[in-house]
């Protein structure tokens, strides 16, 4: 007890006795994944153990731990010789260190049956089936260490099969036939021994089993073993012979051999045991002399009716027995292979007499009759098998080929229909009398109402999908009888269909043969078609009647696809909750090849719920049928893919891996994700599919693969060939839609592996046709820079090709794995675990990035062309993201470009500087500049998706770098206009202080001579008239006498010189600007050599002709242009210009060209020359206003009269005897009032659009956003002008949209209110803190009132404009008194506010108006972005940047009905919609190029058709279809079209209603 208790002590699996280890618990990419090194210590000798048998090592079985040896110190030389007799054995002890070396040794059989122990039942499943991939013996019967119970190993032994071809056996003679062993009755060969002897039992059985010298059972001269043994004694092995159909085969059929390790006399139950099951015993008695109970063992088996073979290990000769069963044979210094043959011949002799046979579930019957203990008798075993037995005791109500039919009813027919539909509706042809719209309406329908049929079957549920939810779902089972129900189901399903699948391919094969065997020639076609007839019925009875765990959870699947997601929404965790306990399961269905995208996303979605979003590693694989692929995984992995050579794995499963947490760091991920897939070129499908087939599949498997392992079979060149031809564009694919995988060469079964020049001389092939491929690959795809391997994918010959020895030592069935093979597995894993190192910003995906990876590839491999249509949802929603960004970071920049420019109008306005120059603004550019790059960096390296946003770093960089420039050269050229504006009125600023300074030394004089007068306020305020009027007379004889401009006559001049060419000019001015309008028709407008004859047909036909409303719009968008120049204009109050008339012609000439280019027309001279002419001369008197503005506000007498009032209050106070401080402060603030108010306003105007980003969420993105919010705010207006506006003039509509949301924000008044007072206050607090300020330096200076005038207006210059000229009036004033200055300064502030009611927002006032303008300016550049427009559908650019490189591109593209399209001389619109159009058969007729265009190659149409990229993805927005619907009589009317005949609405548009619209756009935000 003491011995076993140490041994588990030492291997570290104390605690995990007995049963404790899961099997959880070794599907672990660990340490040992990466680097299998030597054991550093005993308690790494399980791991290894475990480890090494997962990848088929079967030195596993010779694992031992070797401590670092010590030589001992040398002793003197000369005597240690004398002393020591070197050949005297006898003369000294052995070493202390060698005795404890020998203690410490731990036998291998120990470490083997010490995890045996800890084992749980599922990992000692996985165990023996590894173990008899090795071709080793497995416990049969097992002592406890502790209590000598024995136990029998049921479970595991239930799930071993064996293959083997007898040519004796009555069932299927002369071919390979699979068997569970557990029910497959074979003659029983049980060896014992009896006493101690010096012969090995087991050395003497294995030749007899394996010709190949492989230690089946473990004997004494096995490397590592040694006498201290501990858990072998007692235990029973067993081990098959299975034969492979040659003439050197030991016996003809199977085999079993028992095997009882120790003395039999020791072990009296054991012997018991096997004395009731074998059909011939094979005892070793010791040449030891015999005790008496030796002695009646032997009397007891020899009158056995069981055959005896008697070796007798003392005697070199014995006597023959004259009874054939019961054989006596010498064992003393015989040669081994007479021993073996003569030993074989005698078995074979007595099986053959003896004709009697078990199956392990005899053997449970014995076991059971004896006592034993039987994992399965436990009560979790009991109830899963209970639960299970009850689900196929259902199934069993049904003839095998009806089960699925009856019992998984919807992924039968109705799944396969809906699959043909959904792959339809992306494949879609033109005919003659339906759109492809209506096509694709009809198969919508057909498969919703599919989905509807599969609904009314899948519910009520059946018994058998009700019972099998039941037990996964229910509480009252625990989660041991889950597994053991789950494993139950597998085994006994397999029991239920694999002698009828077995039957049908046997059929198969021969059918397939024949037709092999048959001529290709027209005599025998009708022989050939009946036979592949004949095959695919076979072919479809064959797949009806396979049912596994993979088909139930595929009507799982399907149940939660047809069905509402609230009432099936547990279903994704049973998916989710089997990936984590690590079945695989079905991503794509074999026999559909089709991926059941809603139950994947959402079974993933729920891992992700369960697990977190953690990094995974995608690993997949790609080969032939029956290229080994699953057993390559299953090898290098310990996964549970299966392998079968008659039935291979169908679609594609996933299996998940976790990594321990010691080494996700190191590797970047915390699962590996392997994804198995079905063979290349499969036969079962040659007679059904395509090349099509093989190729979707390997670009789906490569595309969600972060590494794809391409597996070679053999030296095939024609299967090469062909497998490199289909990955190979398969990787092109991945290169055009800039998905990056990884792939490694894996070439199996290549002979003389180990040779250096034949590896090179192999990687030198693979290379040159791989390039060969991808140059064909390329001319397929259509691409032209691509001439070698390395120009598709990153690929190195050296580390990326890996050779495999044969799996195999030898022949099968007996051969065991070759460890060459091992060792290429490990080597292999070791390079695809280690895939990130090395490689600068690598980041595997995360579990949801997966998610839309899989969702991606799937819906364009639904497309006929997959590049064309790939649409990568995540690099969306990345872009999105960064789109979100890339705007609050250009807004910080705007903002201070805002402020600065503000600041620095102050600073004009107030004579603090005299100019601006760039170097200046680019140093206070930089410090918001600099900050922003440190925040974008950090952004783009620590974002989760880094890696995806470095594709755009150099983009958002150069386009703030951009944006910068152009923010600064806009502060610059502003700056330099108003310093030119101040320089052109200096002069006359100059004389109003001239005139200034002399009214206010006639009014002091004329005061100070009434001031002791005492006169009334009437005397007084006549004296100042009589002074005002004085004064005027004198300052207007100084002023030119005014001469009135003609603005009218200017501009007619222009325009009669700008188009003299046109006949009858001065008569076209004089119409025009009598009627303020020219009348427009198609004849004298429309460029008739440009336009297609078929447009007189479509006038006459529809009325009112498509031009007529181009020129409407093209008419809108030039009044907005004119109207937005002349309001900057009246905004700069400067006088009118005649360059402003020669600027708008330009412009209105730009707009027609870029018009023109637009909607692919050509307007006349003549349509230019009315068009100028009528917007030039509406503008008139606009510049009249202007003009006689300016001249008002210029005019000194003018100005001087607006500031009378304001004089005789001074004048009033002098002649009172007012106090010169009180005067002085009082015209202070009158003063700077003006200016007071627009700093406020100037602050307010950034307040409100910070508030408005913030809380409106319109504004809260980008254009985008604000897109999806004006179609939403269409939609709930439901107003048609509205759409039309937006639709032909979007650019126009979005400013107009803004500005409501502004107008309505300014409607707030109570919060404007707030905002005033407060930006009041604070100027007030400035202003006064900037008084006292002054007044100290001036005190200090001992200045006057002119210094203090100096410092007030320069430190306020930043914060307002103040002109210092204008105060030259109180500059003069007695201003001593600093303390009373200050309390009139606070006092007088506040006189003046009330007295002007500043603190009430005013809702008219110029203010105001100016300020919601602006605003609406400044939200409109923030969020612009490109306006070009689709020229088919008029869906907006998405991209935010004017003038943008690279092509236009739309989230979701609209109908061809809202940009105009219709079907050739017809009056029907057409509605398809881009996206779809781009993968049809459809052309379009292109007026450029005076041809028609497919629409699959629409770039052939040159400008503007080759600016858009169309993705031909299939995506489309139920929005337009609810538009088209909702007001399609006024659209008709619009366009001069028809939805009829091939336009008419299908009906499925006229379902969706407006809830379902605005939810739509919801989903979007």
């Amino acid at each position: 007890m003491n011995n076993s208790t140490n041994l588990f002590k030492k291997l570290g699996l104390r605690d995990l006795f007995p049963k404790k280890i899961k099997l959880n618990d070794i599907h672990v990419i660990n340490s040992l994944s990466l680097c299998l090194n030597e054991p550093d210590t005993v308690e790494d000798l399980k791991s290894q153990y475990l480890y090494k048998l997962m990848i088929l090592d079967y030195n596993v079985r010779y694992l031992s731990f070797k401590p670092v040896a010590t030589d001992p110190p040398l002793e003197d030389g000369s005597t240690t010789f004398d002393d020591f007799d070197f050949f005297n054995t006898n003369e000294e002890p052995t070493r202390g260190a060698e005795l404890a070396g020998t203690e410490a040794h731990i036998h291998p059989m120990d470490i083997h049956m010490a995890v045996f122990h800890c084992a749980n039942d599922f990992l000692r499943q996985y165990m023996y089936t590894k173990l008899s991939a090795c071709q080793f013996a497995l416990p049969f019967l097992v002592p406890n260490p502790y209590t000598e119970d024995l136990e029998f190993p049921l479970w595991p032994l239930r799930h071993i099969k064996k293959s083997w071809k007898s040519m004796t056996s009555a069932d299927n003679p002369g071919k390979y036939q699979t068997r569970q062993m557990f029910s497959t009755p074979v003659p029983v060969v049980s060896f014992l021994r009896l006493g101690t002897s010096f012969t090995s039992k087991s050395q003497i059985l294995n030749p007899v089993i394996s010709k190949q010298r492989h230690n089946v059972f473990f004997n004494r001269h096995c490397k590592g073993s040694a006498p201290n043994i501990m858990l072998m004694n007692g235990v029973v092995e067993i081990a098959w012979y299975c034969p492979g159909g040659k003439k050197d085969d030991i016996f003809d059929d199977c085999v079993a051999f028992l095997n009882l390790h120790g003395d039999a006399k020791e072990h009296q139950r054991q012997l018991q045991f096997l004395q009731a099951v074998s059909t011939v015993n094979v005892l070793l008695l010791s040449e030891q002399p015999q005790d008496e109970e030796t002695k009646t063992i032997c009397q007891n088996l020899s009158q056995s009716p069981v055959p005896l073979i008697c070796l007798f290990s003392g005697s070199e000769r014995v006597p023959g027995s004259k009874n054939p069963l019961k054989v006596r044979l010498a064992a003393k210094n015989r040669n081994e292979a007479e021993l073996t043959e003569e030993l074989i011949t005698n078995i074979k002799q007595c099986i053959g007499k003896y004709n009697k046979k078990q199956s392990i579930e005899n053997f449970s019957n014995e076991t059971r009759q004896l006592k034993f203990k039987v994992d399965e008798d436990k009560q979790s075993f009991k109830d899963g098998h209970a639960l299970a037995q009850t689900l196929v005791c259902l199934l069993k109500e049904k003839r095998i080929s009806d089960i699925k039919k009856e019992f998984l009813p919807l992924h039968g027919e109705l799944w396969h229909n809906w699959c043909m539909k959904n792959k339809q509706q992306y494949r879609l042809s033109c005919k003659t009398n339906v759109s492809i719209e209506q096509q694709q309406s009809v198969i919508v329908s057909d498969m919703k109402a599919t989905r509807q049929k599969q609904r009314e079957i899948a519910l009520p549920l059946n018994d058998f999908m009700r019972s099998f939810l039941d037990c996964l779902t229910s509480s009252d089972h625990s989660e041991d009888t889950k597994c053991y129900m789950l494993q139950w189901l597998r085994v006994l399903l397999d029991d239920l269909s694999s002698d009828h699948l077995a039957r049908l391919e046997e059929n198969y094969h021969s059918t397939w043969s024949q037709m092999r065997n048959v001529p290709k020639n027209k005599e025998k076609a009708e022989e050939l078609d009946t036979l592949r007839k004949q095959l695919n019925s076979i072919s479809e009875k064959m797949a009806a009647s396979t049912i596994g765990l993979q088909h139930i959870m595929r009507e799982v699947g399907q149940m939660y696809e047809c069905s509402d997601k609230q009432s099936v929404g547990a279903l994704p965790a049973i998916g989710a909750e089997m990936l984590i306990s690590g079945y695989p399961l079905e991503l794509m269905d074999g026999d559909e090849s089709q991926v059941p995208l809603i139950w994947i996303q959402a079974v993933l979605k729920s891992l992700i719920e369960k697990l977190g979003d953690k990094k995974v590693y995608v690993l997949s694989i790609l080969g032939l049928q029956s290229s080994g692929k699953s057993t390559l995984l299953n090898t290098m992995f310990g996964l549970q893919f299966t392998v079968s050579a008659g039935r291979c794995t169908r679609g594609a499963f996933m299996q998940m891996i976790k990594v321990d947490e010691k080494i996700r760091e190191e590797l970047g991920f915390d699962f590996l994700l392997v994804v198995d897939t079905e063979g290349l070129r499969s036969p079962e499908l040659s007679t059904k599919t395509s090349l099509n087939h093989d190729n979707e599949l390997a670009t789906f498997i490569i595309g969600i693969g972060d590494m794809t392992v391409i597996n070679i079979m053999g030296e095939n060149p024609s299967e090469v060939h062909e497998i490199l031809q289909i990955c190979v564009q398969a990787f092109l694919r991945m290169k055009r839609i800039k998905i990056k995988p990884g792939c490694i060469f894996v070439h199996q079964n290549v002979a003389e592996a180990s040779a250096g020049d034949k590896n090179m001389e192999g990687r030198r092939r693979l290379q040159e046709k791989l390039d060969e491929m991808a140059q064909t690959a390329a001319k397929e795809e259509g691409s032209d820079d691509v001439y070698r391997f390395s120009d598709v994918i990153q690929f190195d010959l050296e580390s990326q090709v890996f050779y495999f020895k044969n799996l195999l030592e030898g022949d099968p069935p007996m051969a065991p794995p070759n460890p060459s093979y091992s060792q290429n597995v490990q080597d292999l894993k070791t390079k695809l675990l280690s895939v990130a190192k090395g490689q600068t910003g690598f980041r595997f995906p995360s579990l949801s990035q997966f998610r839309l990876r899989v969702h991606d590839l799937w819906n364009a491999l639904l497309q006929e062309n997959f590049v064309f249509s790939f649409r990568n949802t995540l690099e969306i929603m990345v872009y999105s993201s960064l789109e979100e960004n890339y705007a609050q970071w250009s807004w910080k920049l705007r903002k201070y470009s805002l402020e600065t420019q503000t600041k620095l109008r102050n600073q004009i306005g107030s004579n603090k500087i005299m100019d601006v120059n760039t170097t200046d603004l680019l140093s206070n550019f930089d410090e918001v500049y600099t900050a922003l790059k440190r925040e974008i960096e950090a952004y783009f390296k620590d974002d989760k998706h880094a890696e995806i946003l470095i594709n755009w770093k150099g983009n958002v960089e150069n386009r703030l770098e951009s944006l910068k420039n152009e923010l600064i050269e806009e502060t610059h050229k502003q700056c330099k206009m108003l310093i030119e504006i101040k320089r052109h009125k200096s002069e006359l600023d100059q004389k109003k202080c001239e005139y200034e300074a002399n009214l206010m030394q006639k009014s002091k004089s004329l005061a100070t001579s009434l001031k002791d007068k005492r006169l009334t306020d009437k005397q007084v305020e006549e004296a100042f008239s009589s002074l005002w009027v004085e004064w005027v007379s004198e300052t207007a004889k100084d002023q030119l006498p005014h001469e009135p401009i003609n603005i009218k006559a200017i501009v007619e001049r222009i325009l009669y010189s700008r188009f003299q060419k046109q006949a009858d000019i001065m008569n076209k001015i004089k119409t025009i600007s009598e009627n303020g309008k020219f009348e427009f028709t198609n004849k004298k407008h429309i460029n008739k050599s440009f336009m297609k004859a078929g447009w007189e047909w479509i006038q006459e036909k529809c009325g009112k002709g498509i031009p007529q409303g181009f020129a409407e719009t093209l008419h809108r968008n030039v009044n907005h242009m004119v109207d937005e120049y002349i309001r900057k204009k009246e905004s700069e109050k400067t006088d009118f210009n005649k360059n402003f008339i020669f600027e708008i012609l330009d412009e209105v000439e730009s707009h027609i060209h870029d018009y023109e280019d637009k909607e692919n027309v050509k307007f006349t001279y003549e349509y230019r020359v009315d068009l100028s002419v009528l917007v030039c001369l509406g503008s008139v008197q606009r510049f009249q206003k202007m003009h006689e503005s300016f001249k008002k506000a210029n005019n000194p007498i003018t100005y001087l009269q607006s500031k009378r009032e304001q004089y005789f209050q001074m004048f009033k106070n002098y002649c009172k005897g007012a106090n010169s401080v009180t005067i002085f402060a009082k015209f202070l603030f009158k003063n700077i009032l003006s200016a007071v108010e627009e700093a406020i306003y100037n602050q307010i105007k950034l307040q409100i659009i910070d508030i408005m980003k913030c809380s409106n969420p319109a504004f809260s993105g980008n254009r985008c956003n604000l897109e999806n919010h004006i179609l939403r705010h269409l939609a709930m207006q439901k107003k048609f002008e509205f759409y039309n506006e937006y639709i032909h003039n979007p650019k126009l509509y979005f400013k107009s949209f803004i500005g409501e949301h502004v107008e309505t924000f300014c409607k707030d008044y109570q919060k404007l209110q707030q905002m005033f007072h407060g930006n009041l206050e604070e100027i007030k607090s400035c202003i006064l803190r900037t008084s006292t300020e002054v007044s100290e330096e001036v005190n200090l200076k001992n200045g006057n009132a002119s210094m203090w005038l100096d410092h007030f207006c320069k430190k306020l210059g930043d914060h307002m404009v103040i002109n210092r000229e204008s105060l030259t009036s109180i500059q003069d004033e007695d201003i001593g008194d600093t303390k009373f200055l200050k309390h009139m300064m606070a006092k007088n502030l506040e006189e003046v506010v009330r007295s002007e009611n500043m603190e009430k927002v005013d809702a008219s006032s110029q203010h105001l108006c100016l300020l919601k303008q602006k605003i609406t300016e400044i939200l409109f550049n923030q969020l612009e972005g490109c306006w070009a427009q689709c020229p088919f559908c008029k869906a907006i650019c998405t991209n935010t940047i004017c003038n943008h490189s690279g092509d236009h591109r739309v989230q979701f593209h609209r109908s061809g009905a809202i940009g105009h399209v219709f079907y050739d001389k017809t009056d029907e619109f057409s509605f398809d919609f881009c996206s779809t159009k781009v993968c049809s058969d459809l052309s379009f007729w292109c007026h450029a190029k005076e041809d028609w265009i497919p629409y699959r190659s629409y770039r052939d149409g040159g400008d503007p058709y080759d600016k858009w990229s169309i993705t031909a993805d299939g995506s489309t927005q139920g929005y337009w279809k609810w538009f088209i619907c909702r007001f399609q009589k006024e659209w008709e009317d619009r366009c001069g079209y028809k939805f009829k005949g091939k336009g008419a609405i299908p009906d499925s548009w006229r379902k969706i209603t407006e809830e379902s619209v605005l939810e739509e756009l919801n989903m979007r935000d």
